[in-house]
C-alpha cells in the first residue's frame, strides 16, 4: 500500500504495514503526517517492533521549540548518536537515554517507561533522525544495545520500498 510523507513515496508491504484504523487515539491517522511499520511481522505480537515514521520538519514545527525532540532531531547541529554509549537519567518509572558526549549531555533520543509487567525490562521510544525524516522506535529497554542495528533496518526497509 502506498505511504507519502516528507515528499517520499513508498510502497509499503502489507505484512509490515499497520492500517491506520488499528492507529491509537494519539497518533496522527492523515495521509501526509506518516505512518506506522512494523519492522518483523513475523514475529510474536509481543516481539513485534514498531517504526513510526515523520516528517521531520512536520515534527519541528508541531514541537515548537519545547520537548526533548527539540533538542535531539530540531536544533540546527545534529547530535551524534551512533557511536556511543547511552547516559541514562531519571528514575525506576520514567528515565532518557542521552549519547555520553558533552554536546549531547541534555539530547535524549530515548524515552522510557517501567511496565506492570513482572520481569518487563521497560518500554521505550527512540527518536531518530534519518534525512528528512523522523523515525521513532519502539523497543523494550534491554534492546538499546541493539538500537544502531535496529534503525539500520528501519532505514534499509524504507529505502527498498521507495517508489
Amino acid at each position: 500500500a502506498e505511504q507519502k510523507v516528507a515528499g517520499h513515496r513508498y510502497d509499503v508491504s502489507p505484512a509490515h504495514l499497520i492500517p491506520k484504523s488499528d492507529y491509537p487515539f494519539f497518533l496522527p491517522k492523515s495521509q501526509d503526517e506518516g505512518f506506522i511499520f512494523t519492522l518483523n511481522p513475523e514475529a510474536e505480537l509481543r516481539q513485534q517492533r514498531s517504526v513510526l515514521v515523520q516528517s521531520r520538519v512536520g515534527v519541528c514545527e508541531r514541537a515548537n521549540g519545547s520537548g526533548y525532540v527539540s533538542r535531539t532531531v530540531c536544533g540546527p547541529q545534529t547530535v551524534e548518536w551512533q557511536s556511543h554509549s547511552w547516559r541514562r537519567t531519571g528514575d525506576d518509572t520514567w528515565w532518557t537515554y542521552s549519547p555520553d558526549t558533552l554536546a549531547a549531555v541534555d539530547a535524549p533520543f530515548v524515552s522510557c517507561h517501567k511496565m506492570q509487567i513482572e520481569g518487563h525490562p521497560g518500554l521505550c521510544k527512540a527518536s531518530l533522525p534519518s534525512g528528512d525524516l523522523l523515525l521513532t522506535i519502539s523497543l523494550n529497554n534491554d534492546e538499546l544495545h541493539k538500537l544502531g542495528e535496529t534503525f539500520q533496518r528501519a532505514v534499509s526497509l524504507l529505502r527498498e520500498w521507495e517508489v
